[in-house]
């Protein structure tokens, strides 16, 4: 009933206030007010809805009802697996004073990852692929002082390794050991001189003669380093060899056979032979008359033993 009266006066209101905006030159009273309609019994107007402004908790579960069943928790996050640690590696520039580059230099380097190599022509040398931490560098060379250095590598950097080295100290050579005189030239060995002499060979031959003997040699002349002598031979001589001297012979007697370094000569009347120093040689006599030589040795001391 309240209600139905509150909403008969918000009607009645909005009436007056629309006649007045209408303009009407002469006011008029306004109309009675109609009695306000009984209430409705089978149906009631909705109250308005207020704007939302929070959101509302939720209504308790009734008595008696099972509780709602928790929220399901939210996956755990896969995080991806952590990369292997990142390489470095060194770029590595050898100078000198000046700044010229030095190539040729050995580099050694100790540390996580062991490496070695050589400076370029450029005097430059790379180290890549290297585990991070403390590395001792070595540097050597004929030519510089060697020089040790301690750097350390990051990962997934490449660390920049300027060196100068000093040059090393040049010993001067030693200097060169004294020639030694040569020896004084040795004295050719030179016998006697000998005096001028003339023989007449089958007087000689006659008064010296070997008759049955095996064999007989009789010196004619020894001057200085020339010997003459004659030899007759009735059975084969020993090997002859002179180390030092060549020597001549010829047949003035008889017939025989030469055996000079193994090989066999036949020998006659008047034949002569020249046999050079170092050439061995033997004689024998062939047929039945005694083989006489005439022998001419030069080139050593006549006087020397034979």
């Amino acid at each position: 009933m309240r209600n139905a009266f509150l909403l008969s006066l918000v009607l009645a209101a909005a009436a007056s206030t629309t006649a007045r905006g209408e303009g009407a030159p002469q006011a008029q009273p306004a109309p009675a007010p109609k009695p306000a309609a009984p209430p409705a019994t089978t149906q009631k107007p909705a109250p308005a809805t207020p704007p939302a402004t929070t959101a509302k908790p939720p209504a308790p579960a009734p008595a008696g009802a099972a509780p709602a069943a928790p929220a399901a928790a939210p996956p755990p996050v896969r995080r991806a697996p952590a990369p292997a640690s990142a390489r470095g590696g060194m770029a590595i520039t050898v100078t000198d004073a000046t700044g010229a580059t030095i190539p040729g230099v050995r580099i050694a380097a100790e540390g996580p990852t062991q490496r070695g190599g050589e400076t370029n022509g450029g005097g430059q040398a790379n180290f890549p692929g290297l585990q991070g931490g403390v590395y001792r560098l070595r540097f050597d060379g004929d030519a510089v002082v060697s020089f040790e250095k301690e750097v350390t590598v990051r990962g997934g950097q490449v660390l920049a390794v300027d060196v100068m080295l000093n040059p090393a100290k040049k010993e001067a050579p030693p200097p060169p050991a004294p020639v030694a005189a040569p020896p004084p030239p040795v004295a050719a060995k030179t016998g006697p001189a000998g005096q001028p002499l003339q023989v007449n060979i089958p007087n000689v031959l006659e008064a010296d003669f070997v008759g049955k003997n095996p064999r007989r040699e009789s010196l004619l002349a020894c001057s200085g380093n020339t010997r003459s002598s004659m030899l007759q031979v009735n059975q084969p001589t020993p090997e002859r060899m002179y180390s030092d001297a060549d020597v001549a012979y010829y047949v003035i007697g008889g017939e025989g056979t030469l055996k000079l370094n193994g090989k066999e000569t036949k020998l006659a009347l008047n034949d002569f032979v020249s046999i050079p120093r170092g050439g061995s040689h033997s004689f024998e006599r062939r047929g039945g008359r005694t083989l006489v030589l005439l022998s001419v040795l030069g080139g050593e001391p006549c006087d020397a033993p034979k």
